[in-house]
C-alpha cells in the first residue's frame, strides 16, 4: 500500500504532463507551506541557520522560502503529514498471512462466517451484530478527533482550500498596505480580490448602495485578515489551520 495522508495530497503528474505546479493548490499542505513562509519569526529561524526557539520546528519543515514547493515536498512534506499506519480496508481474508495484529476490537470486526447456513439468516445476524458493534456513525473521522490520524504534524480541522487561498491573498494584500508598499481601503481590496459577489461595486449604484457594499466588503477583508494572521502565527506552533 502507497503512502497515505488525511488531506488531499499534492501531484505533479508524470512524464510530458509533470510540471512544478500540478494540483498543489488543491493541496492543504500546499497552503500550510504557503502561510508558514509568511511566519516572519520562523522566517528569523531560517535566515540564522535554523537556531532559537523554533529550532525543533526548522529541524522538521527546513527552509520554506527558496524553494519551490514540489522541491520542498520532497525533502520534508510528505514524511511530516503521512500517516503512519494504514487504514483497514473491508475485505475478505484468504489466508492466516492477512492477519493484522495491530487489529483489536474496539477497532475491527472480526467474524467467521459459515457457508453452510443460509444467507436469511446471515443477513440476520450481521443486522443484530451490527446494531450491537456499530455506532452508527459515517464517513471519516472529524479531525479534530485525538484518534482520526497519526501523522508526525496533523490538521487541524477541515478546511476548504479555496478559502485558504482568498485569506492568504487577503493578507498579503493588506500587509502590503501597512509596509507602505501601496494605498488601499479595505473595501478596495475586497473588491479588487472579488471575495464578496453581492457587494462588488457598481457605476450604477446608489450613494448609499455604495456605502453599503463597502461596509461589507471591508468586514469581510477584515475578517479575513484576522484569521489569516492567526494561522500564520500558528504554524509556528506546527498547527495547521488554526484560526484561534
Amino acid at each position: 500500500m502507497g503512502i497515505v495522508f488525511k488531506g488531499q495530497h499534492p501531484t505533479w503528474g508524470r512524464g510530458k504532463k509533470s510540471s512544478l505546479t500540478g494540483t498543489q493548490e488543491d493541496s492543504p499542505y500546499y497552503w500550510w507551506w504557503e502561510f508558514l513562509r509568511r511566519n516572519e519569526a520562523y522566517a528569523a529561524c531560517c535566515a540564522a541557520g535554523g537556531t532559537g526557539e523554533m529550532a525543533a520546528l526548522y529541524a522538521d519543515f527546513g527552509v520554506v522560502s527558496h524553494d519551490t514547493f514540489k522541491q520542498w515536498w520532497g525533502q520534508h512534506g510528505y514524511r511530516l503529514f503521512a500517516e503512519k499506519s494504514k487504514p483497514v480496508k473491508l475485505m475478505e481474508l484468504a489466508n492466516p498471512s492477512e492477519w493484522d495484529a495491530a487489529w483489536t476490537k474496539d477497532k475491527v470486526m472480526v467474524v467467521a462466517v459459515p457457508l453452510d447456513i443460509s444467507k436469511r439468516y446471515l443477513q440476520g445476524f450481521f443486522a443484530r451484530l451490527l446494531k450491537q458493534r456499530h455506532g452508527g456513525k459515517r464517513g471519516r473521522k472529524a479531525l479534530s478527533d485525538k484518534d482520526a490520524s497519526n501523522a508526525r504534524y496533523k490538521l487541524h480541522r477541515n478546511v476548504s482550500t479555496k478559502t485558504l487561498k482568498q485569506q492568504l491573498a487577503v493578507y498579503d494584500e493588506v500587509m502590503a498596505v501597512r509596509r507602505g508598499g501601496v494605498k488601499k481601503t479595505l473595501a478596495k481590496i475586497g473588491a479588487d480580490l472579488g471575495l464578496v459577489k453581492t457587494a462588488m461595486p457598481n457605476p450604477k449604484d446608489t450613494v448609499s448602495e455604495a456605502m453599503d457594499k463597502r461596509s461589507v466588503m471591508a468586514a469581510t477583508v477584515s475578517r479575513y485578515f484576522k484569521d489569516a494572521a492567526r494561522i500564520v502565527a500558528n504554524t509556528g506552533k506546527g498547527q495547521f489551520p488554526n484560526s484561534r
